[in-house]
């Protein structure tokens, strides 16, 4: 599990349910020392009202006259519907949530069973204590349905009412959680008045995720996944609104649009069987292998782990499932798709289609390209391009990124590399004479929703760094190219968690001196041998593969300098490391200069295997890489 989602829906569990829970999250934690990120989703717009017995039987009628209420959110039928909170503070204001001619749909809360009708409302008058609804057709909540769902986003103005807010300041601003989502969004001015709310209750850090479950939202998409850091794709509350044989389209359409933005996609609803049975049936399994080719970075369990008779075997079969079609997943075409947008990025700063004359546009060429060197995004976007492009062109196994905020490894995620991308967290210690504080723990653990990217903190380091300046490139500490304690640090840990083998290539991202690098590294192993460099320029031949006969990576030694990292760790007779500047083979390599993909065509280079198999690790594995992020609700224990 990568990350516990907390869900804040009003009606569906107390507070005291939810600090137990998390309780027992930080002591998993702690024992098993695994990362796990803590997202807390509030209900917005939507309240979840309990049937007072399981015999209590909810039907609707056209023209049936029903009534909304402050109190208990517990109904003894379908005329009645209060829709309370934990607090009298945090009451519904129904005059400023609620205007005649709105809409109000009830349907079942996260049910797995058979399909049931949504009964429409139609508002009629508001009061301060009452809302009086008339309903639009007939429907029936099925009987072994606890639970129902009041949705009233159609025609509400205020997502954060009264209730998320106290919920929000109980709960993530005490436990600093990682994510916050609220349901019912309408617009991308959502999440910007979420974020400067966050900002202002003390989570300037805590990452918003736009939570993708009605019409609105899917007509301002472009926007909601601009201003989100993750999007999670709610194909339970769509399937409400949505005609059946359109989700699918919706699904790509969703995926494709994060994939063109960048940003990390969840996907929810996937094994509803398994609330009941111990195996999915072959649909669901169809449908999760579908979800990973078709490019999602995580799969939420919702109703399989809050409420499902087989948690831990629905969670190990949605990792079986996302293993096995990540390792016939088209990296390729993502990483050529990835690479056009980063081309036309360039082009349109670098080129200048007024100049008249081919003087006149290398001279325009020539002062964007100046321009651009200052442009940090786009900066960022080159050294990810480089390091991602690298590891293709080399057959490189991992790939290590150095960050502290996260957005370096957000930027090489989003290509989806063929192999493994460990990103190390360089933790900052702040403080003065009363307080020490250490940051970017809460960075890395935000990391885990990305996929095929494995998070681990390095050992902290003092700052005096102004607090508002969150860059990357303030965060250096990197002392000189080869020679640095984090680049030894991050063969350790790599090796640790079994990202790498001796005789293995590894691509660095990071930054030397306020600029921008990408190196590989010839892993030797920990076991005191010693590594030789080489030269791609002398050893390359005409053959499809990269490395001649007598390069390392086919067992030969070639000639060059001997690069040396020092020991790897903290043992001085450890292995030693080789350092072969991006910078060497490009000069000698003008394929690799190209800012176009590379085109493996019949014998070309293949890309290294993927999957449990090829990495020698097993599910519990601590070294092992998740195909995908995956997600699940809490339970109670």
């Amino acid at each position: 599990m990568a990350c516990a989602r907390f869900d804040f829906t009003t009606g569906s569990r107390t507070l005291e349910d939810h600090l137990d829970t998390l309780k027992n999250l930080n002591e998993a934690r702690r024992r098993t020392k695994h990362m796990c990120a803590v997202y807390c989703h509030v209900g917005g717009n939507v309240f979840a009202v309990s049937k007072r017995t399981k015999d209590t039987r909810v039907a609707f009628t056209a023209g049936q006259t029903v009534t909304l209420t402050h109190g208990a959110p517990t109904c003894d039928g379908s005329d009645v519907l209060p829709m309370g909170s934990n607090s009298v503070e945090d009451e519904l204001d129904f005059t400023t949530s609620f205007s005649a001619g709105d809409v109000v749909n009830v349907h079942p809360y996260l049910w797995a069973g058979e399909s049931a009708s949504t009964a429409e409302l139609e508002v009629e008058s508001v009061s301060e204590e009452v809302v009086t609804c008339r309903c639009r057709n007939s429907a029936e909540i099925p009987q072994e349905c606890e639970m129902m769902s009041v949705n009233f986003s159609k025609g509400a103005k205020n997502v954060i009412n009264a209730c998320d807010e106290g919920n929000l300041k109980r709960f993530a601003v005490p436990n600093n959680v990682d994510f916050v989502s609220c349901g019912a969004i309408r617009s991308a001015e959502t999440l910007r008045m979420l974020k400067q709310l966050l900002k202002q209750w003390g989570l300037p850090k805590t990452r918003v995720i736009a939570h993708v479950d009605n019409l609105h939202a899917l007509r301002d998409l472009k926007d909601v996944v601009t201003e989100s850091e993750v999007v999670l794709l709610a194909r339970g509350e769509l399937g409400a609104v949505i005609e059946p044989e359109k989700m699918f389209a919706i699904q790509k359409t969703v995926l494709r649009t994060c994939e063109r933005i960048g940003r990390p996609c969840v996907v929810t609803r996937l094994m509803d069987s398994m609330v009941f049975a111990p195996r999915p049936t072959r649909a669901e399994a169809t449908d999760v292998a579908n979800i990973v080719l078709d490019g999602a970075d995580g799969l939420l369990l919702g109703l399989e782990t809050l409420q499902g008779m087989f948690p831990l075997p629905c969670l190990q079969t949605v990792i079986s499932i996302a293993r096995e079609a990540d390792a016939v997943y088209d990296y390729e075409s993502r990483y050529r798709r990835q690479m056009q947008q980063v081309n036309e990025k360039l082009a349109a700063v670098t080129d200048d289609g007024d100049a008249k004359s081919e003087r006149d546009r290398k001279l325009s060429r020539t002062k964007s390209a100046n321009v651009l060197q200052m442009t940090k995004a786009l900066q960022k976007e080159a050294l990810a391009a480089a390091a991602v492009q690298t590891a293709y062109h080399v057959e490189a196994k991992l790939i290590v990124v150095f960050s502290h905020t996260g957005e370096t490894t957000r930027l090489v995620a989003r290509y989806h590399p063929h192999c493994v991308v460990l990103s190390l967290s360089i933790p900052t210690v702040r403080g003065g004479t009363l307080k020490w504080t250490v940051e970017g723990d809460q960075e890395a653990r935000q990391q885990m929703l990305y996929r095929g990217v494995v998070p681990a903190l390095s050992a902290g380091q003092p700052s005096a760094i102004d607090e508002e300046d969150d860059s990357d490139e303030e965060y250096d500490t990197i002392e000189d190219a080869g020679q640095s304690r984090t680049d030894r640090e991050a063969m350790t840990t790599a090796h640790e968690l079994g990202l790498i083998k001796p005789g293995e290539l590894a691509v660095f991202c990071q930054l030397i001196g306020g600029l921008s690098t990408v190196k590989v590294v010839d892993f030797a192993g920990l076991d005191g041998g010693v590594a030789t460099t080489f030269s791609p320029t002398a050893s390359r031949s005409s053959s499809p593969s990269l490395f001649a006969s007598g390069s390392p990576r086919s067992g030969g030694r070639a000639a060059g300098n001997v690069g040396n990292l020092g020991g790897v760790g903290t043992s001085t007779d450890l292995a030693r490391l080789n350092i072969v500047d991006v910078a060497e083979i490009m000069s000698g390599d003008p394929d690799l200069m190209q800012r176009s993909p590379p085109l493996v065509v019949g014998g070309g280079p293949k890309r290294p295997p993927r999957g449990p198999a090829a990495r020698g690790s097993s599910f519990r594995s601590r070294g092992s890489r998740s195909s995908m992020s995956s997600m699940a609700s809490t339970k109670e224990k």
